[in-house]
């Protein structure tokens, strides 16, 4: 079984999962201390990695976990952990209480989306979750990690109406889920990842703007990894959004597949610009769901709109 962990500051691991079996796609964090939490799982095909990196670690139960929100690559592998370790608890949004018990609207919610075939083959089916097991999080609630150690639950909307992120200060690290946005390994730009229902450009810039005041040192990524220049990314963050919102705005009522080549060339230029390498772009742009992030702008444009 792959395995690709990093230990940073105060003993934080960054874990590789291998989402859709590719490197690169799909951090968890665990924080091993005196009362260790795990953040995130991933999908469900993606937590035999989970549990394979773990063990190599010597972790053999792993007590509790804190979601940052309710999407499938996210989330997914909740059931596998709570099957194969059966006092595990998990920290979530409120909506998780009535959604993982029974998956099925979240499944097909996000199969209209990818597509069930697409979800069921990279990403794997999703098992109920007792409710027994899940927590529901309060904004600015301190999780225990022991000797004083907090981790904060920060209601963080925008990217998705059910996301938080969590603040150790201990280490003045942040983890932000999907908040930010992609990026993968280089860590040079973040691309955005804005998918309907619920991005907001008003919303998420202010969720952003609060995080900005963190004392940071690090932003941990779902997508992907821990990067040193916390300050920097955000503001670059909303600077790609921008542009991302301006350029689908002007495609007006183009076509999905005429939209999607449109963008996919604007982006790849942009990245040639930057003098940035052909490996690094074709992994940004092979990576990429700009179908979803299309539709993502667009429902927000229309909503602007017409509130």
């Amino acid at each position: 079984m792959k395995q690709d962990i990093i230990k940073f500051d105060e003993n934080i691991y960054q874990i590789d999962v291998f989402m859709e079996n590719k490197p690169g796609r799909m951090s968890c964090y665990y924080i091993d201390s005196t009362n260790p939490i795990l953040i995130e799982v991933g999908p469900s095909k993606s937590f035999p990695y989970l549990i394979s990196s773990l063990e190599s670690l010597g972790i053999n139960e792993v007590k509790r976990s804190a979601m940052t929100h309710l999407h499938l690559d996210h989330i997914g592998g909740i059931g596998h952990m709570v099957e194969k370790y059966k006092e595990h608890f998990v920290y979530i949004h409120e909506l998780g209480i009535k959604h993982l018990p029974n998956p099925e609207k979240l499944w097909k919610a996000v199969s209209e989306v990818y597509t069930e075939e697409w979800l069921t083959t990279n990403w794997g089916e999703i098992k109920p979750t007792p409710i027994n097991n899940l927590r529901s999080l309060k904004d600015k609630e301190l999780i225990d990690l022991g000797k004083g150690r907090k981790l904060e639950a920060i209601y963080g909307p925008g990217h998705a109406k059910h996301h938080y992120t969590f603040y150790d200060e201990y280490s003045k690290t942040l983890f932000m889920g999907d908040t930010l946005g992609l990026i993968y390994p280089h860590g040079n730009f973040v691309q955005p990842n804005l998918p309907p229902p619920d991005f907001n450009k008003e919303v998420l810039f202010n969720t952003l703007d609060e995080l900005y005041k963190l004392d940071l040192n690090y932003l941990a990524l779902a997508h992907f990894g821990i990067h040193n220049n916390p300050y920097e990314l955000i503001i670059n963050a909303k600077q790609n959004i921008e542009e991302w919102i301006v350029f689908i705005n002007n495609l007006n009522d183009m076509s999905d597949e005429f939209a999607i080549e449109s963008i996919r060339s604007w982006v790849r230029g942009n990245y040639e610009f930057l003098n940035i390498d052909k490996n690094t772009i074709d992994n940004y742009i092979n990576n990429a769901n700009f179908e979803m992030q299309i539709n993502g702008i667009r429902n927000y444009l229309i909503n602007k709109k017409n509130p």
